[in-house]
């Protein structure tokens, strides 16, 4: 029974990314952004302006909005050419007070199923893998340019074995609004450990990021709107580096495009190195926004990842 156990365990890791990234992280799916303007832009939420999935690029940008509400629901097909896992998320925020705000999100993780087998290789069930995050977060704005914010998570992961794993997450962030430049630092993961019932626990892959950007508006009435986004981080586990860079063009706030390019050393991180481009509309309050992964390599499992999200804001 403890090897069929622990053969679970490690088909279930392989399902979502190749072993040597597994081996250097777990709670890998926490890494995995449903927010598909994010996306597109390669990932880089920290200086990004509010949206409904804020609470997983940088908390604190939503007590800067001038939105008194916004949610929004996004699917993504995961890695389609390696493994085909499905992500769905739900979240959003409103304004409860002129300098705070309150947001709340779900974010669920299904891997495609899995034959368990005995040691003499006989299969003996399946099982379906899925993993789950659900938080809720409040902003505020300490000066007219600064916010803070936080948010609390529950982490659960069920990955076939006779004990479902569990942890209490937090993650941090803030944004200094400039104007001219945004500077934006999150710390996220932070919290305890994964534990299946086994021998080991796992720790969840937290991480530090900072990002700088800026938004430029031009044109009669400010109709045009360029932004470039820069940000980069690093795991407290592995010590690993990554970085990428996004940026947009939007007119009149109605279309938008945007593309991007990630950096990721692939043998220690769950998200390796990728491009990204990207769409949206935004009609009478309600948007869509769409994100396409390019994979860098041959073998690179994000090749043709995409998401598409719907949104309501006023």
């Amino acid at each position: 029974m403890k090897k069929t156990y622990l053969t679970v365990i490690s088909a279930a890791a392989a399902i979502m990314f190749p072993m040597t990234a597994v081996q250097a992280q777990s709670g890998a799916f926490l890494d995995v952004n449903p927010d598909p303007v994010a996306m597109s832009m390669a990932g880089t939420g920290t200086v990004m302006e509010a949206n409904a999935f804020s609470m997983w690029n940088n908390i604190a940008s939503t007590a800067l909005d001038e939105e008194t509400f916004q949610v929004g629901a996004a699917y993504s097909l995961w890695q389609p050419s390696f493994s085909s896992n499905h992500v769905a998320g739900v979240a959003g925020y409103g304004r409860i007070a002129k300098f705070m705000t309150i947001s709340a999100g779900v974010k669920y993780f299904s891997h495609k199923p899995y034959d368990i087998t005995d040691a003499a290789g006989a299969v003996t069930g399946s099982f379906t893998p899925m993993d789950l995050q659900a938080g809720i977060g409040l902003g505020f704005r300490i000066l007219p340019m600064l916010s803070l914010g936080a948010n609390v998570n529950y982490v659960f992961s069920d990955i076939g074995g006779p004990k479902k794993g569990g942890a209490v997450s937090a993650d941090f962030g803030a944004l200094l609004d400039l104007k001219f430049l945004r500077i934006g630092l999150t710390a996220a993961n932070i919290g305890s450990k994964l534990d299946y019932g086994g021998t080991s626990t796992y720790a969840l892959p937290a991480n530090v990021k900072l990002g700088l950007g800026t938004i430029q508006r031009f044109g009669a009435e400010d109709k045009h709107a360029v932004s470039v986004f820069w940000e980069s981080g690093m795991t407290f586990e592995q010590t690993a580096f990554f970085s990428g860079i996004g940026a947009e063009y939007s007119f009149n706030d109605f279309v938008r495009v945007s593309a991007g390019y990630h950096y990721g050393n692939q043998e220690k991180l769950v998200i390796g190195s990728y491009a990204s481009v990207g769409a949206g509309i935004k009609i009478l309050g309600m948007s869509i926004n769409a994100a396409y992964l390019i994979g860098l390599s041959q073998d690179s499992p994000l090749a043709n990842t995409f998401s598409v999200g719907l949104g309501y804001a006023f």
